[in-house]
Protein backbone atom coordinates (compact mmCIF):
# COMPACT_ATOMS: atom_id res chain seq x y z
CA UNK A 1 0.00 0.00 0.00
CA UNK A 2 1.37 3.41 -0.95
CA UNK A 3 1.86 5.75 2.03
CA UNK A 4 1.06 8.66 -0.28
CA UNK A 5 -2.47 7.41 -1.03
CA UNK A 6 -3.08 6.43 2.59
CA UNK A 7 -2.21 9.95 3.79
CA UNK A 8 -4.21 11.57 0.99
CA UNK A 9 -7.21 9.46 1.93
CA UNK A 10 -6.97 10.58 5.56
CA UNK A 11 -6.75 14.23 4.48
CA UNK A 12 -9.85 13.70 2.33
CA UNK A 13 -11.78 12.44 5.34
CA UNK A 14 -10.78 15.43 7.49
CA UNK A 15 -11.69 17.93 4.76
CA UNK A 16 -15.01 16.21 4.10
CA UNK A 17 -16.15 16.35 7.71
CA UNK A 18 -14.82 19.88 8.29
CA UNK A 19 -16.81 21.19 5.33
CA UNK A 20 -19.90 19.04 5.64
CA UNK A 21 -20.79 18.77 9.33
CA UNK A 22 -21.58 22.50 9.92
CA UNK A 23 -23.83 22.48 6.86
CA UNK A 24 -25.60 19.30 7.94
CA UNK A 25 -26.22 20.68 11.42
CA UNK A 26 -27.20 24.24 10.50
CA UNK A 27 -27.61 25.09 6.82
CA UNK A 28 -29.28 22.06 5.26
CA UNK A 29 -32.27 21.64 7.54
CA UNK A 30 -35.45 20.76 5.57
CA UNK A 31 -37.36 23.92 6.51
CA UNK A 32 -34.51 26.31 5.67
CA UNK A 33 -34.98 28.53 2.63
CA UNK A 34 -32.18 27.69 0.22
CA UNK A 35 -31.81 26.80 -3.47
CA UNK A 36 -29.30 27.29 -6.27
CA UNK A 37 -31.24 30.48 -7.09
CA UNK A 38 -29.71 31.98 -3.90
CA UNK A 39 -26.19 31.42 -5.25
CA UNK A 40 -27.19 33.09 -8.51
CA UNK A 41 -28.69 36.08 -6.68
CA UNK A 42 -25.56 36.42 -4.54
CA UNK A 43 -23.51 36.75 -7.73
CA UNK A 44 -25.92 39.37 -9.07
CA UNK A 45 -25.31 41.44 -5.92
CA UNK A 46 -21.54 40.95 -5.78
CA UNK A 47 -20.63 40.91 -9.49
CA UNK A 48 -23.50 42.63 -11.37
CA UNK A 49 -21.39 43.74 -14.33
CA UNK A 50 -19.13 40.70 -14.54
CA UNK A 51 -19.80 38.02 -17.16
CA UNK A 52 -22.12 35.19 -16.15
CA UNK A 53 -22.47 33.43 -19.52
CA UNK A 54 -20.70 33.35 -22.86
CA UNK A 55 -22.66 31.79 -25.70
CA UNK A 56 -21.69 32.00 -29.36
CA UNK A 57 -19.31 34.85 -28.44
CA UNK A 58 -22.12 36.85 -26.81
CA UNK A 59 -21.51 37.83 -23.19
CA UNK A 60 -24.31 38.14 -20.61
CA UNK A 61 -23.64 39.79 -17.25
CA UNK A 62 -25.08 38.59 -13.97
CA UNK A 63 -27.41 41.60 -13.86
CA UNK A 64 -28.61 41.09 -17.42
CA UNK A 65 -29.27 37.43 -16.65
CA UNK A 66 -31.20 38.37 -13.50
CA UNK A 67 -33.43 40.74 -15.46
CA UNK A 68 -34.17 38.01 -17.99
CA UNK A 69 -34.93 35.49 -15.21
CA UNK A 70 -37.54 37.87 -13.80
CA UNK A 71 -39.00 38.52 -17.26
CA UNK A 72 -39.37 34.80 -17.88
CA UNK A 73 -40.89 34.32 -14.44
CA UNK A 74 -43.40 37.16 -14.82
CA UNK A 75 -44.38 36.00 -18.31
CA UNK A 76 -44.93 32.41 -17.20
CA UNK A 77 -47.04 33.63 -14.29
CA UNK A 78 -49.12 35.68 -16.72
CA UNK A 79 -49.65 32.47 -18.70
CA UNK A 80 -51.04 30.67 -15.66
CA UNK A 81 -47.96 28.86 -14.35
CA UNK A 82 -48.27 28.94 -10.56
CA UNK A 83 -46.31 27.70 -7.58
CA UNK A 84 -46.01 23.90 -7.74
CA UNK A 85 -46.88 23.70 -11.45
CA UNK A 86 -44.53 21.92 -13.82
CA UNK A 87 -43.30 23.05 -17.21
CA UNK A 88 -40.88 21.10 -19.42
CA UNK A 89 -37.70 22.21 -21.18
CA UNK A 90 -36.71 20.40 -24.38
CA UNK A 91 -33.78 22.50 -25.52
CA UNK A 92 -30.13 22.30 -26.49
CA UNK A 93 -27.62 23.96 -24.19
CA UNK A 94 -27.96 27.75 -24.06
CA UNK A 95 -28.17 30.51 -21.41
CA UNK A 96 -31.96 30.59 -21.81
CA UNK A 97 -32.13 27.01 -20.53
CA UNK A 98 -30.49 28.09 -17.26
CA UNK A 99 -32.46 31.34 -17.02
CA UNK A 100 -35.74 29.47 -17.51
CA UNK A 101 -34.73 26.99 -14.82
CA UNK A 102 -33.91 29.87 -12.46
CA UNK A 103 -37.21 31.50 -13.41
CA UNK A 104 -38.98 28.32 -12.33
CA UNK A 105 -37.20 28.58 -8.99
CA UNK A 106 -38.15 32.24 -8.66
CA UNK A 107 -41.87 31.58 -9.14
CA UNK A 108 -41.91 28.28 -7.24
CA UNK A 109 -42.59 26.13 -10.30
CA UNK A 110 -40.91 22.84 -11.20
CA UNK A 111 -38.88 22.47 -14.40
CA UNK A 112 -38.76 19.04 -16.07
CA UNK A 113 -35.45 18.75 -17.92
CA UNK A 114 -35.97 16.52 -20.95
CA UNK A 115 -33.20 14.58 -22.64
CA UNK A 116 -32.99 15.94 -26.20
CA UNK A 117 -32.26 12.46 -27.62
CA UNK A 118 -35.61 11.05 -26.45
CA UNK A 119 -38.26 10.66 -29.12
CA UNK A 120 -41.48 8.83 -29.91
CA UNK A 121 -43.15 6.93 -27.08
CA UNK A 122 -40.32 7.88 -24.72
CA UNK A 123 -40.85 11.61 -25.32
CA UNK A 124 -44.58 11.32 -24.80
CA UNK A 125 -43.90 9.41 -21.57
CA UNK A 126 -41.51 11.96 -20.02
CA UNK A 127 -43.91 14.86 -20.66
CA UNK A 128 -47.06 13.15 -19.41
CA UNK A 129 -45.67 11.54 -16.22
CA UNK A 130 -44.81 14.97 -14.75
CA UNK A 131 -48.19 16.47 -15.66
CA UNK A 132 -46.52 19.39 -17.44
CA UNK A 133 -48.75 22.41 -18.11
CA UNK A 134 -46.38 23.93 -20.64
CA UNK A 135 -43.27 23.11 -22.64
CA UNK A 136 -40.49 25.29 -24.02
CA UNK A 137 -39.02 23.78 -27.19
CA UNK A 138 -35.81 24.51 -29.01
CA UNK A 139 -36.93 25.17 -32.59
CA UNK A 140 -34.98 22.15 -33.91
CA UNK A 141 -37.01 19.85 -31.63
CA UNK A 142 -40.49 21.05 -32.67
CA UNK A 143 -41.12 18.48 -35.42
CA UNK A 144 -39.93 15.61 -33.21
CA UNK A 145 -42.15 16.80 -30.38
CA UNK A 146 -45.24 17.15 -32.57
CA UNK A 147 -44.81 13.69 -34.08
CA UNK A 148 -44.36 12.10 -30.64
CA UNK A 149 -47.33 13.66 -28.83
CA UNK A 150 -51.00 12.77 -29.39
CA UNK A 151 -53.16 15.65 -30.62
CA UNK A 152 -55.08 15.71 -27.33
CA UNK A 153 -51.85 16.23 -25.39
CA UNK A 154 -50.71 18.99 -27.73
CA UNK A 155 -54.00 20.81 -27.27
CA UNK A 156 -53.67 20.66 -23.48
CA UNK A 157 -50.18 22.20 -23.40
CA UNK A 158 -48.99 25.78 -23.65
CA UNK A 159 -46.15 25.51 -26.17
CA UNK A 160 -43.37 28.08 -26.49
CA UNK A 161 -40.23 28.08 -28.61
CA UNK A 162 -36.62 29.23 -28.45
CA UNK A 163 -34.48 29.82 -31.52
CA UNK A 164 -31.51 27.44 -31.73
CA UNK A 165 -29.86 26.06 -34.87
CA UNK A 166 -33.21 26.61 -36.56
CA UNK A 167 -35.58 29.55 -36.82
CA UNK A 168 -38.89 29.50 -34.97
CA UNK A 169 -41.90 28.80 -37.24
CA UNK A 170 -44.33 31.70 -37.48
CA UNK A 171 -47.15 29.87 -35.70
CA UNK A 172 -45.13 29.45 -32.47
CA UNK A 173 -44.64 31.93 -29.61
CA UNK A 174 -41.02 33.04 -29.24
CA UNK A 175 -40.81 33.07 -25.43
CA UNK A 176 -37.60 35.10 -25.47
CA UNK A 177 -39.20 37.93 -27.47
CA UNK A 178 -42.65 37.63 -25.91
CA UNK A 179 -41.35 37.90 -22.34
CA UNK A 180 -39.37 41.10 -22.89
CA UNK A 181 -40.55 43.93 -20.69
CA UNK A 182 -42.58 41.75 -18.33
CA UNK A 183 -42.16 42.92 -14.74
CA UNK A 184 -43.58 42.46 -11.26
CA UNK A 185 -42.72 38.81 -10.92
CA UNK A 186 -44.20 37.32 -7.75
CA UNK A 187 -41.31 35.52 -6.06
CA UNK A 188 -41.67 32.47 -3.82
CA UNK A 189 -39.08 31.46 -1.25
CA UNK A 190 -38.03 27.86 -1.77
CA UNK A 191 -37.31 25.47 1.06
CA UNK A 192 -34.64 22.79 1.12
CA UNK A 193 -37.33 20.08 1.17
CA UNK A 194 -39.25 21.42 -1.88
CA UNK A 195 -38.95 19.71 -5.26
CA UNK A 196 -37.06 22.09 -7.54
CA UNK A 197 -36.82 20.09 -10.78
CA UNK A 198 -37.17 16.70 -12.42
CA UNK A 199 -34.12 15.09 -14.02
CA UNK A 200 -34.67 11.88 -15.95
CA UNK A 201 -32.68 8.66 -15.90
CA UNK A 202 -31.08 7.79 -19.23
CA UNK A 203 -33.63 5.12 -20.13
CA UNK A 204 -30.98 2.56 -21.12
CA UNK A 205 -33.25 -0.13 -19.61
CA UNK A 206 -36.87 0.77 -20.36
CA UNK A 207 -38.54 4.18 -20.36
CA UNK A 208 -36.82 7.06 -18.50
CA UNK A 209 -37.84 7.70 -14.89
CA UNK A 210 -38.29 11.20 -13.45
CA UNK A 211 -35.99 11.62 -10.45
CA UNK A 212 -37.23 14.06 -7.81
CA UNK A 213 -34.55 16.71 -7.34
CA UNK A 214 -35.30 18.68 -4.21
CA UNK A 215 -33.60 22.00 -3.62
CA UNK A 216 -31.60 20.24 -0.93
CA UNK A 217 -30.27 17.64 -3.36
CA UNK A 218 -29.37 20.33 -5.90
CA UNK A 219 -27.62 22.42 -3.23
CA UNK A 220 -25.70 19.43 -1.86
CA UNK A 221 -24.60 18.33 -5.34
CA UNK A 222 -23.43 21.88 -6.11
CA UNK A 223 -21.60 21.92 -2.76
CA UNK A 224 -19.75 18.72 -3.65
CA UNK A 225 -19.01 20.03 -7.15
CA UNK A 226 -17.48 23.19 -5.71
CA UNK A 227 -15.62 21.92 -2.65
CA UNK A 228 -14.52 18.51 -3.99
CA UNK A 229 -14.60 19.02 -7.74
CA UNK A 230 -13.69 22.46 -9.09
CA UNK A 231 -13.10 24.84 -6.13
CA UNK A 232 -14.07 27.62 -8.50
CA UNK A 233 -13.23 31.28 -7.98
CA UNK A 234 -14.89 34.33 -9.52
CA UNK A 235 -12.10 34.69 -12.09
CA UNK A 236 -12.42 31.06 -13.24
CA UNK A 237 -14.01 30.17 -16.57
CA UNK A 238 -15.96 26.92 -16.95
CA UNK A 239 -16.41 25.30 -20.36
CA UNK A 240 -19.78 23.55 -20.34
CA UNK A 241 -20.30 21.12 -23.18
CA UNK A 242 -22.19 18.49 -21.17
CA UNK A 243 -25.99 18.47 -21.60
CA UNK A 244 -27.78 20.68 -19.09
CA UNK A 245 -30.61 18.16 -18.70
CA UNK A 246 -28.12 15.91 -16.87
CA UNK A 247 -26.94 16.29 -13.27
CA UNK A 248 -23.20 16.20 -14.03
CA UNK A 249 -23.45 19.14 -16.40
CA UNK A 250 -26.10 21.11 -14.53
CA UNK A 251 -25.56 20.53 -10.81
CA UNK A 252 -22.02 19.22 -10.41
CA UNK A 253 -20.39 21.45 -13.03
CA UNK A 254 -22.48 24.61 -13.56
CA UNK A 255 -24.16 24.92 -10.14
CA UNK A 256 -20.93 23.92 -8.39
CA UNK A 257 -19.02 26.69 -10.15
CA UNK A 258 -21.98 29.06 -9.74
CA UNK A 259 -21.21 29.06 -6.02
CA UNK A 260 -17.82 30.61 -6.77
CA UNK A 261 -19.16 33.21 -9.22
CA UNK A 262 -17.30 31.72 -12.20
CA UNK A 263 -18.11 32.55 -15.81
CA UNK A 264 -19.64 29.73 -17.88
CA UNK A 265 -18.90 29.28 -21.57
CA UNK A 266 -21.87 27.30 -22.88
CA UNK A 267 -21.63 25.03 -25.91
CA UNK A 268 -24.83 23.85 -27.62
CA UNK A 269 -23.51 20.34 -28.13
CA UNK A 270 -20.20 18.56 -27.66
CA UNK A 271 -17.84 18.78 -30.64
CA UNK A 272 -14.48 17.00 -30.45
CA UNK A 273 -13.01 19.14 -33.25
CA UNK A 274 -14.11 22.46 -31.70
CA UNK A 275 -13.39 21.55 -28.07
CA UNK A 276 -9.76 22.61 -27.70
CA UNK A 277 -10.03 25.69 -29.96
CA UNK A 278 -12.90 26.87 -27.72
CA UNK A 279 -10.90 26.16 -24.56
CA UNK A 280 -7.98 28.22 -25.86
CA UNK A 281 -10.12 31.02 -27.31
CA UNK A 282 -12.02 31.67 -24.07
CA UNK A 283 -9.04 31.04 -21.75
CA UNK A 284 -11.01 28.29 -20.01
CA UNK A 285 -9.68 27.13 -16.63
CA UNK A 286 -12.10 24.22 -15.93
CA UNK A 287 -14.39 21.79 -17.69
CA UNK A 288 -16.70 18.96 -16.69
CA UNK A 289 -16.57 15.58 -18.37
CA UNK A 290 -18.76 12.49 -18.47
CA UNK A 291 -18.76 9.09 -20.11
CA UNK A 292 -16.67 8.81 -23.26
CA UNK A 293 -16.02 12.53 -23.80
CA UNK A 294 -12.32 12.16 -22.97
CA UNK A 295 -11.99 9.19 -25.32
CA UNK A 296 -13.50 11.21 -28.15
CA UNK A 297 -10.92 13.92 -27.48
CA UNK A 298 -8.14 11.32 -27.56
CA UNK A 299 -9.33 10.21 -31.00
CA UNK A 300 -8.67 13.67 -32.45
CA UNK A 301 -5.35 13.80 -34.31
CA UNK A 302 -2.56 15.06 -31.99
CA UNK A 303 -1.16 18.50 -32.69
CA UNK A 304 1.43 20.90 -31.26
CA UNK A 305 -1.21 22.91 -29.37
CA UNK A 306 -2.54 20.01 -27.29
CA UNK A 307 -0.99 21.42 -24.10
CA UNK A 308 -1.59 25.05 -24.98
CA UNK A 309 -4.38 26.06 -22.59
CA UNK A 310 -5.12 27.65 -19.20
CA UNK A 311 -6.80 24.64 -17.61
CA UNK A 312 -6.13 23.98 -13.94
CA UNK A 313 -8.75 21.27 -13.17
CA UNK A 314 -11.32 19.02 -14.80
CA UNK A 315 -13.96 17.06 -12.92
CA UNK A 316 -16.67 14.58 -13.79
CA UNK A 317 -17.36 10.88 -13.97
CA UNK A 318 -16.65 7.94 -16.23
CA UNK A 319 -13.00 8.58 -17.17
CA UNK A 320 -11.92 5.06 -17.97
CA UNK A 321 -8.76 3.77 -16.30
CA UNK A 322 -7.33 2.61 -19.64
CA UNK A 323 -6.97 6.18 -20.95
CA UNK A 324 -6.71 8.23 -17.73
CA UNK A 325 -2.93 8.69 -17.67
CA UNK A 326 -2.63 8.93 -21.46
CA UNK A 327 -5.25 11.67 -21.56
CA UNK A 328 -3.74 13.62 -18.67
CA UNK A 329 -0.24 13.36 -20.14
CA UNK A 330 -1.13 14.22 -23.75
CA UNK A 331 -3.15 17.33 -22.87
CA UNK A 332 -1.18 18.40 -19.80
CA UNK A 333 -4.14 18.41 -17.40
CA UNK A 334 -2.88 19.58 -13.97
CA UNK A 335 -5.67 18.01 -11.90
CA UNK A 336 -8.41 15.43 -12.55
CA UNK A 337 -11.12 14.94 -9.93
CA UNK A 338 -13.24 11.90 -10.68
CA UNK A 339 -16.58 11.45 -8.97
CA UNK A 340 -18.93 8.53 -8.59
CA UNK A 341 -22.65 8.94 -8.02
CA UNK A 342 -26.09 8.98 -9.59
CA UNK A 343 -28.64 11.74 -10.14
CA UNK A 344 -31.05 10.16 -7.68
CA UNK A 345 -28.44 8.29 -5.65
CA UNK A 346 -27.22 8.40 -2.08
CA UNK A 347 -23.54 8.30 -1.15
CA UNK A 348 -21.38 10.00 -3.78
CA UNK A 349 -17.60 9.51 -3.87
CA UNK A 350 -14.89 11.85 -5.15
CA UNK A 351 -11.25 11.15 -5.94
CA UNK A 352 -9.90 14.61 -5.14
CA UNK A 353 -6.25 13.57 -5.36
CA UNK A 354 -6.31 12.31 -8.93
CA UNK A 355 -5.30 8.71 -8.25
CA UNK A 356 -5.70 7.17 -11.74
CA UNK A 357 -8.57 4.74 -12.10
CA UNK A 358 -10.14 5.40 -8.69
CA UNK A 359 -13.52 6.96 -7.89
CA UNK A 360 -12.63 7.77 -4.28
CA UNK A 361 -12.65 6.02 -0.92
CA UNK A 362 -15.21 4.56 1.42
CA UNK A 363 -17.10 7.33 3.13
CA UNK A 364 -19.14 6.82 6.27
CA UNK A 365 -22.41 5.08 5.45
CA UNK A 366 -21.24 3.50 2.19
CA UNK A 367 -20.15 -0.11 1.66
CA UNK A 368 -19.42 -2.67 -1.05
CA UNK A 369 -21.16 -5.97 -0.31
CA UNK A 370 -20.88 -9.48 -1.70
CA UNK A 371 -23.33 -10.23 -4.49
CA UNK A 372 -24.01 -12.30 -7.57
CA UNK A 373 -22.09 -10.18 -10.06
CA UNK A 374 -24.32 -11.07 -12.99
CA UNK A 375 -27.69 -10.32 -11.35
CA UNK A 376 -26.56 -7.96 -8.57
CA UNK A 377 -28.51 -10.01 -6.04
CA UNK A 378 -26.92 -9.61 -2.57
CA UNK A 379 -25.42 -12.76 -1.04
CA UNK A 380 -26.66 -13.26 2.52
CA UNK A 381 -24.98 -15.34 5.22
CA UNK A 382 -26.52 -17.98 7.48
CA UNK A 383 -28.01 -15.23 9.64
CA UNK A 384 -29.66 -13.65 6.59
CA UNK A 385 -27.40 -10.58 6.53
CA UNK A 386 -25.01 -9.16 3.94
CA UNK A 387 -21.22 -9.04 4.22
CA UNK A 388 -18.63 -6.54 2.99
CA UNK A 389 -16.17 -7.61 0.31
CA UNK A 390 -12.47 -7.96 1.08
CA UNK A 391 -9.56 -6.12 -0.50
CA UNK A 392 -9.31 -7.00 -4.19
CA UNK A 393 -12.92 -8.18 -4.39
CA UNK A 394 -15.83 -6.81 -6.44
CA UNK A 395 -19.27 -6.20 -5.01
CA UNK A 396 -22.44 -4.12 -5.00
CA UNK A 397 -22.12 -0.51 -3.80
CA UNK A 398 -24.78 0.48 -1.26
CA UNK A 399 -25.37 3.52 0.97
CA UNK A 400 -27.15 3.75 4.32
CA UNK A 401 -30.36 5.76 4.47
CA UNK A 402 -31.07 8.05 7.42
CA UNK A 403 -32.70 11.37 8.29
CA UNK A 404 -29.63 13.05 6.83
CA UNK A 405 -28.94 10.70 3.92
CA UNK A 406 -32.35 10.56 2.25
CA UNK A 407 -33.53 8.96 -0.98
CA UNK A 408 -36.10 11.16 -2.70
CA UNK A 409 -36.51 8.64 -5.47
CA UNK A 410 -38.69 8.96 -8.56
CA UNK A 411 -42.23 10.07 -9.30
CA UNK A 412 -42.87 6.35 -9.85
CA UNK A 413 -43.07 5.06 -6.26
CA UNK A 414 -42.78 1.44 -7.34
CA UNK A 415 -39.49 2.19 -9.12
CA UNK A 416 -38.29 4.03 -6.00
CA UNK A 417 -39.03 1.05 -3.75
CA UNK A 418 -36.94 -1.24 -5.97
CA UNK A 419 -33.85 0.82 -5.11
CA UNK A 420 -34.20 0.33 -1.34
CA UNK A 421 -32.78 -2.68 0.53
CA UNK A 422 -33.73 -3.60 4.09
CA UNK A 423 -32.32 -5.84 6.84
CA UNK A 424 -28.87 -5.58 5.29
CA UNK A 425 -26.69 -5.70 8.43
CA UNK A 426 -29.35 -5.59 11.13
CA UNK A 427 -33.11 -5.84 11.39
CA UNK A 428 -34.90 -2.76 10.09
CA UNK A 429 -31.94 -0.94 8.51
CA UNK A 430 -32.45 0.65 5.07
CA UNK A 431 -29.88 1.02 2.28
CA UNK A 432 -29.84 2.50 -1.22
CA UNK A 433 -28.94 -0.02 -3.92
CA UNK A 434 -26.80 1.73 -6.52
CA UNK A 435 -26.96 -1.11 -9.03
CA UNK A 436 -23.22 -0.65 -9.61
CA UNK A 437 -20.30 -2.99 -9.01
CA UNK A 438 -17.18 -1.50 -7.42
CA UNK A 439 -13.80 -2.98 -6.53
CA UNK A 440 -12.30 -2.48 -3.09
CA UNK A 441 -8.58 -1.71 -2.90
CA UNK A 442 -6.14 -1.26 -0.04
CA UNK A 443 -6.84 1.59 2.37
CA UNK A 444 -10.48 1.52 1.26
CA UNK A 445 -9.89 3.06 -2.15
CA UNK A 446 -12.58 2.10 -4.68
CA UNK A 447 -12.72 1.76 -8.44
CA UNK A 448 -15.69 1.26 -10.75
CA UNK A 449 -16.08 -2.27 -12.11
CA UNK A 450 -19.37 -2.42 -14.03
CA UNK A 451 -23.08 -1.88 -13.86
CA UNK A 452 -25.22 -4.75 -12.73
CA UNK A 453 -26.51 -6.38 -15.90
CA UNK A 454 -23.38 -5.46 -17.85
CA UNK A 455 -21.43 -8.23 -16.17
CA UNK A 456 -22.23 -11.62 -17.73
CA UNK A 457 -21.26 -15.23 -17.08
CA UNK A 458 -19.40 -17.44 -19.57
CA UNK A 459 -17.51 -20.72 -19.08
CA UNK A 460 -18.56 -20.57 -15.39
CA UNK A 461 -16.69 -17.25 -14.98
CA UNK A 462 -17.92 -13.70 -14.39
CA UNK A 463 -16.91 -11.32 -17.17
CA UNK A 464 -16.78 -7.55 -16.65
CA UNK A 465 -17.69 -5.71 -19.85
CA UNK A 466 -15.75 -2.67 -18.67
CA UNK A 467 -12.61 -4.72 -18.03
CA UNK A 468 -12.79 -6.32 -21.48
CA UNK A 469 -13.52 -2.97 -23.15
CA UNK A 470 -10.46 -1.46 -21.47
CA UNK A 471 -8.25 -4.11 -23.10
CA UNK A 472 -10.01 -3.92 -26.47
CA UNK A 473 -9.60 -0.14 -26.52
CA UNK A 474 -5.84 -0.42 -26.03
CA UNK A 475 -5.50 -1.68 -29.59
CA UNK A 476 -4.51 1.46 -31.50
CA UNK A 477 -6.96 1.02 -34.36
CA UNK A 478 -10.03 0.76 -32.10
CA UNK A 479 -11.66 4.16 -31.63
CA UNK A 480 -14.36 2.96 -29.25
CA UNK A 481 -15.95 -0.28 -28.10
CA UNK A 482 -19.15 -1.45 -26.47
CA UNK A 483 -18.84 -4.92 -24.94
CA UNK A 484 -21.81 -7.08 -23.92
CA UNK A 485 -22.87 -10.72 -23.64
CA UNK A 486 -25.16 -12.52 -26.10
CA UNK A 487 -27.16 -15.70 -25.65
CA UNK A 488 -26.42 -18.85 -27.66
CA UNK A 489 -29.08 -21.57 -27.80
CA UNK A 490 -26.56 -24.38 -27.51
CA UNK A 491 -24.55 -22.94 -24.60
CA UNK A 492 -24.99 -21.86 -21.00
CA UNK A 493 -24.44 -18.22 -20.09
CA UNK A 494 -23.54 -15.51 -22.58
CA UNK A 495 -20.66 -15.24 -25.02
CA UNK A 496 -18.74 -12.01 -25.40
CA UNK A 497 -19.51 -9.63 -28.22
CA UNK A 498 -18.06 -6.21 -29.02
CA UNK A 499 -19.47 -3.40 -31.12
CA UNK A 500 -16.43 -1.59 -32.52
CA UNK A 501 -15.75 1.74 -34.17
CA UNK A 502 -12.38 1.38 -35.91
CA UNK A 503 -9.96 3.19 -38.19
CA UNK A 504 -9.49 2.33 -41.86
CA UNK A 505 -6.23 0.60 -40.89
CA UNK A 506 -7.91 -1.91 -38.55
CA UNK A 507 -6.17 -5.29 -38.87
CA UNK A 508 -8.05 -8.40 -37.72
CA UNK A 509 -4.94 -10.52 -37.34
CA UNK A 510 -3.18 -7.96 -35.17
CA UNK A 511 -6.33 -7.41 -33.13
CA UNK A 512 -6.66 -11.19 -32.58
CA UNK A 513 -3.09 -11.33 -31.31
CA UNK A 514 -3.76 -8.38 -29.00
CA UNK A 515 -6.80 -9.90 -27.30
CA UNK A 516 -5.25 -13.39 -27.07
CA UNK A 517 -2.26 -11.88 -25.30
CA UNK A 518 -4.23 -9.72 -22.87
CA UNK A 519 -7.51 -11.56 -22.16
CA UNK A 520 -8.36 -14.91 -20.64
CA UNK A 521 -10.18 -17.38 -22.89
CA UNK A 522 -13.51 -16.79 -21.14
CA UNK A 523 -13.16 -13.01 -21.64
CA UNK A 524 -12.63 -13.06 -25.41
CA UNK A 525 -15.14 -11.19 -27.57
CA UNK A 526 -16.17 -14.10 -29.79
CA UNK A 527 -18.32 -11.87 -31.94
CA UNK A 528 -17.41 -8.50 -33.46
CA UNK A 529 -19.81 -5.99 -34.95
CA UNK A 530 -18.13 -3.17 -36.88
CA UNK A 531 -20.04 0.11 -37.03
CA UNK A 532 -19.45 3.67 -38.15
CA UNK A 533 -21.61 5.18 -35.39
CA UNK A 534 -21.68 4.10 -31.75
CA UNK A 535 -25.15 4.21 -30.23
CA UNK A 536 -24.96 6.25 -27.04
CA UNK A 537 -27.19 8.33 -24.80
CA UNK A 538 -26.92 12.12 -24.67
CA UNK A 539 -24.35 11.69 -21.90
CA UNK A 540 -22.25 9.20 -23.89
CA UNK A 541 -23.39 6.07 -22.05
CA UNK A 542 -23.34 3.05 -24.30
CA UNK A 543 -26.74 1.57 -25.05
CA UNK A 544 -26.70 -2.23 -24.84
CA UNK A 545 -30.23 -3.57 -24.48
CA UNK A 546 -31.12 -3.45 -28.18
CA UNK A 547 -27.70 -4.86 -29.05
CA UNK A 548 -28.22 -7.80 -26.71
CA UNK A 549 -31.62 -8.53 -28.28
CA UNK A 550 -30.18 -8.49 -31.82
CA UNK A 551 -27.37 -10.78 -30.72
CA UNK A 552 -25.22 -11.96 -33.62
CA UNK A 553 -28.02 -12.71 -36.10
CA UNK A 554 -27.01 -11.46 -39.57
CA UNK A 555 -30.69 -11.27 -40.53
CA UNK A 556 -31.25 -8.53 -37.93
CA UNK A 557 -28.01 -6.58 -38.32
CA UNK A 558 -26.78 -4.44 -41.21
CA UNK A 559 -23.29 -3.98 -39.75
CA UNK A 560 -20.51 -6.39 -40.69
CA UNK A 561 -20.33 -9.32 -38.25
CA UNK A 562 -17.38 -11.56 -37.45
CA UNK A 563 -16.83 -14.74 -35.41
CA UNK A 564 -13.65 -15.72 -33.57
CA UNK A 565 -12.74 -19.13 -34.98
CA UNK A 566 -9.48 -20.85 -34.04
CA UNK A 567 -7.52 -17.66 -33.46
CA UNK A 568 -8.92 -15.61 -36.34
CA UNK A 569 -12.05 -13.59 -37.06
CA UNK A 570 -14.11 -14.80 -40.00
CA UNK A 571 -17.14 -13.05 -41.48
CA UNK A 572 -20.52 -14.24 -40.21
CA UNK A 573 -23.17 -15.62 -42.55
CA UNK A 574 -26.47 -17.44 -42.05
CA UNK A 575 -24.90 -20.89 -42.36
CA UNK A 576 -22.30 -20.15 -39.68
CA UNK A 577 -24.96 -18.53 -37.49
CA UNK A 578 -27.08 -21.70 -37.59
CA UNK A 579 -24.08 -23.94 -36.84
CA UNK A 580 -23.25 -21.84 -33.76
CA UNK A 581 -26.84 -21.85 -32.51
CA UNK A 582 -27.15 -25.63 -32.97
CA UNK A 583 -23.87 -26.36 -31.23
CA UNK A 584 -22.24 -27.83 -34.33
CA UNK A 585 -19.66 -25.02 -34.24
CA UNK A 586 -17.74 -25.44 -30.98
CA UNK A 587 -15.74 -22.74 -29.18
Amino acid sequence: MSLKWAVNGLLDDIYFYAQGIPRLLVTWKPENELSILKFFENNVKKYPNETAFIFKDQEITWLEADIKVSEYGAYLQSEGIEKGDCFALLMDNCPDFLMLLLAAHRIGAIAALINTTVTGEGLKHVVTIVDAKAVVLGASHIDKFNSSMPESELQALNIYAIEDSQKIPNEYVDINEQSKGFKDVKSHNLKIKDVGMYIYTSGTTGLPKAALITNGRAVKTSYAGQFFGFRAKQKDILYLTLPLYHATGLLWSWAGCLRGGATTVIKEKFSASEFWPDVRKHKVTMFGYVGELCRYLMNVEPNKDDKSHNLRVISGNGLRPDIWEKFQSRFGIPSIRELYGATEGVGALVNTHGRPGMVGRYMRGSLVIKCDQETGEPIRNDQGYCESVGVGETGLFISALSKIATFEGYLDKQASNKKIMSDVFEKGDLWFNSGDLLIRHENNWLSFADRVGDTYRWKSENVSTMEVAAIVNKYDQVLDSNVYGVEIKSAEGRAGMALLSVTDEFNFNEFSEHIEKNLNAFQLPYFLRITETMKTTGTFKHQKEDLKKQGFDPELIEDKLYFYQKGNYIEMNNELYNRIQSGEERF
